[in-house]
């Protein structure tokens, strides 16, 4: 399909579940739950609160908190900080970072925990709306890297695992398909990792959940812990689980750094706006000194005006003594020389006799010399006052710090175009004066909640002396501080880590607005990630391999393959990442829609895949079941003992029953849980009715272990009880679920899931004279036929 269209039709699919979740589904696409109880952690720095949850937290990328009594809504990295989440024990370790939240005031009755489903669906359709463009599909590939297959200590991969890794390096895309225990994480996977590592070369590992994403890390760094390979490389960002936190913290993102950043970014912009707004300050007090001085140059200006009056006045007197005396005619203008002695007879240079000058005998009535003398004092005076002009232009020039305002005033500054600068620099005053008050209210509106004493000084009217070096000073600090801390933060850990592991929403959400330019991308649990999600990663022109069972869950969808409508319009959230071909290579929307509903495996034409055949997790028994039921490819057990599979018969009785619920199982898991107290273990069940049942039967200290199926994914326990339920044909007990031969409801793949979180035992509670008879046909029957009896 062409990019366009793919663009389209992802954004149509995007669209339409957003706005179905929000119509349909429980409280509009959130879940809202209390807490049990709200604790401040004595001696914790930084100020610690421990939160214990009612129920646990599966995805951080869609949690927000409302306190419910003043009806405010906190987030991560603004509000609060998310340092540690034990999820065992359902604590959540939180520092406040608004100061306005005062945490020690909140009821754990007030304190709601919000799982917000729209905020990832809103993230998909901005993701698709902006780099939907740049999505690649090229199977071409220059091999520059030779696999080392022998790079693990401890650890020697058999030749249907090195036949893995090869793949890995050849191809472009690959698929390595493996059930538990195959060596996908601790032999394939680790392998090629390493591999990249050594080469001083970048990957990406993206998982579904969080706990798949550990799962895999602690897998992946053991191997690197063997080999000394320094835990820097590694980055796991999000939020990580108390157990791997405890044992890997420098792994994960350094939580807060982005919050202290955003806090030193904060600081360091009010300060450079104090800085200006002072400078703004100064420079209109400056300019209103100059007009200061150009009252001074006017001043001056009328007063050389004055003297060269003074200097016109006494020049007729020296031109009549310079002239030739034929020049006068003192019969006609005699009368006219002495009307213009007369007007400088008080002078002490003239000596006014209107006899002589009839008789012509003007050196006698005018002392030129003197004259003379007088005009050099007019001239002294007028260039004492153009040197004074001259200082002071040169002070006001100097007085401009704003090389912009210099330029555009002062630059050509001289004593003829003071009028026209004059205006000029009142403009501009008026121009400060204003931008000055605005900027004031602004950063007073900044600086209400830190009471910055130097910033509070800095902006009083009282401390014009303030000295702008405690200011300079203080920023220069802080620019350090913020370099110092972006060595940490996790931009440049993302840039400097060779391995990044993340979630797929927090790949999503962060690949937005930037680009994770890596050597290889790693997708891991890839049969329960959603193609609409997996999809993201053909952003990148890496090659990609992704590593999983598709033979277990298929991924969550809130819009159910019943509703064929709906499910029509939403395909790609409920079909699985290794469909990615489909929607490269087919034409048509038709064309993929009838693919993805008629074909239980992916079907790949340019992607290489290699099947893990050998587990070290099942026994022969169980591995012979699982062949013959699920893989068919020659699955095989690499132990030689059996695992131990247990089952207690119920004796449910169908006519008794209550849908999808089974008291008598319920009865029988109360008083089994007791032997397995303090060990690892959960209770798994197809449904939430039969979950709610065992919880208001058993103590809430079980709570924990107690889930459905579907929120089984991506965890392992030791022992593993499996609450089937389902025990007919018909009524309100027939197999759903538990069918393994119904493909729309993916049955076979729900029990295969079963089977793949036990590590060391499973027991399996259900009606024996039902599933007896199943046993040729149906996965439980079949196990149920090869475990062992036993009673409580």
């Amino acid at each position: 399909m062409q990019i366009s269209k793919l663009k389209e039709l992802c954004l149509e699919q995007a669209n339409f579940y957003y706005e179905y979740v929000k119509k349909f589904s429980e409280n509009n696409g959130k879940s809202i739950d209390k807490v049990v109880s709200i604790n401040y952690q004595k001696d914790s720095f930084p100020k610690l609160y421990e939160i214990k949850l009612e129920k646990p937290i599966y995805d951080f990328e869609k949690t927000y908190y409302k306190n419910n009594e003043i009806n405010e809504y906190y987030f991560n990295k603004k509000d609060i900080l998310i340092k540690e989440y034990d999820e065992k024990n359902r604590l959540l370790y939180v520092q406040v970072l608004n100061s306005d939240i005062e945490f020690e005031k909140i009821k754990s009755d007030d304190f709601l925990v919000v799982t917000d489903l729209l905020f990832l669906i809103k993230n998909i359709i901005e993701w698709y709306d902006k780099n939907s463009h740049k999505l690649t599909f090229d199977d071409k590939f220059d091999l520059d890297l030779k696999a080392n297959l022998e790079i693990l200590k401890d650890t020697k991969l058999n030749q249907n695992q090195k036949d893995a890794v090869d793949s890995i390096f050849e191809n472009r895309y690959s698929y390595i398909w493996g059930a538990p225990g195959t060596g996908k994480t601790k032999a394939v996977l680790s392998t090629a990792l390493i591999n990249y590592i050594f080469q001083n070369k970048k990957v990406l590992i993206v998982a579904p959940t969080n706990v798949a994403l550990e799962q895999i890390l602690f897998g992946v760094l053991e191997n690197t812990e063997k080999l000394q390979i320094s835990r820097e490389k590694v980055l796991r960002l999000g939020i990580p689980s108390k157990d791997f936190f405890d044992k890997y913290s420098e792994v994960c993102e350094t939580k807060g750094i982005e919050r202290v950043l955003e806090s030193l970014e904060n600081e360091i912009n009010i300060l450079n706006r104090v800085i200006k707004y002072r400078e703004g300050k100064i420079i209109s007090d400056d300019l209103e000194k100059i007009l200061e001085h150009f009252l001074k140059l006017q001043e001056n200006k009328e007063k050389i005006i004055k003297l060269e009056y003074e200097e016109e006045h006494l020049q007729p007197l020296i031109n009549l003594l310079i002239l030739p005396l034929k020049a006068y005619h003192f019969s006609n203008n005699s009368r006219m020389i002495k009307d213009a002695i007369k007007k400088h007879e008080k002078n002490p240079c003239v000596n006014f006799d209107e006899k002589l000058i009839e008789e012509g005998r003007l050196k006698e009535v005018v002392n030129i010399n003197c004259v003379r003398k007088e005009l050099e004092k007019i001239d002294e005076k007028i260039n004492k006052i153009n040197q004074e002009n001259f200082e002071i232009l040169t002070l006001c020039k100097n007085l401009i710090k704003s090389e912009k305002i210099y330029n555009e005033i002062f630059k050509d500054l001289n004593q003829t175009n003071l009028d026209e600068k004059q205006v000029q620099i009142n403009e501009k005053i008026s121009q400060l004066n204003l931008w000055c008050k605005t900027s004031l209210e602004s950063i007073k509106t900044l600086v209400e909640n830190s009471n910055d004493e130097l910033i509070n000084q800095a902006l009083d009217i009282h401390h014009k002396d303030f000295d702008d070096e405690k200011l300079k000073k203080k920023l220069a600090f802080l620019i350090d501080e913020k370099d110092l801390l972006i060595e940490q933060s996790t931009k440049q850990r993302v840039k400097n880590s060779l391995v990044l592991a993340m979630t797929i929403d927090a790949y999503i959400q962060y690949s937005i607005n930037e680009n994770i330019e890596v050597d290889h991308i790693f997708c891991d649990e890839a049969g329960y990630m959603s193609t609409i999600k997996a999809l993201s990663l053909f952003k990148s022109n890496s090659p990609i391999t992704f590593l999983g069972d598709h033979m277990q869950l298929p991924p969550v969808s809130e819009i159910k393959t019943y509703d064929v409508i709906s499910h029509k319009k939403s395909f790609l959230w409920s079909q699985s990442a290794l469909f990615f071909e489909t929607l490269f290579l087919k034409n048509s929307v038709e064309e993929i829609f009838f693919e993805f509903t008629n074909n239980t495996t992916p079907k790949f034409e340019k992607t290489s895949q290699v099947n893990l055949i050998s587990t070290h997790r099942f026994g022969k028994n169980l591995a012979q079941v699982l062949n013959k039921f699920v893989y068919k490819f020659g699955f095989e057990s690499a132990l030689k003992s059996d695992t131990n599979l247990f089952f207690i018969d119920s004796a449910s009785n169908v006519n008794e029953a209550s849908e999808r619920s089974s008291l008598e199982e319920v009865l029988i898991i109360k008083e089994l849980v007791k032997k397995f107290e303090g060990k690892s273990f959960v209770i798994l069940t197809p449904y939430k009715k039969q979950v709610k049942l065992l919880k208001e039967h058993l103590d809430r200290k079980y709570f924990e272990n107690i889930m459905t199926i579907h929120k089984s994914q991506g965890s392992e326990w030791d022992n593993v009880i499996f609450s089937v339920v389902d025990d007919s044909n018909g009524g309100k007990r027939k197999m759903f679920f538990t069918d393994t031969l119904n493909e729309n409801f993916k049955g076979l793949n729900l029990i295969n899931t079963v089977v793949s979180r036990t590590k060391r035992r499973l027991i399996i509670v259900a009606n024996e004279e039902f599933w007896i008879k199943q046993k040729d046909a149906q996965l439980i029957g079949n196990l149920i036929f090869i475990s062992k009896k036993v009673t409580v």
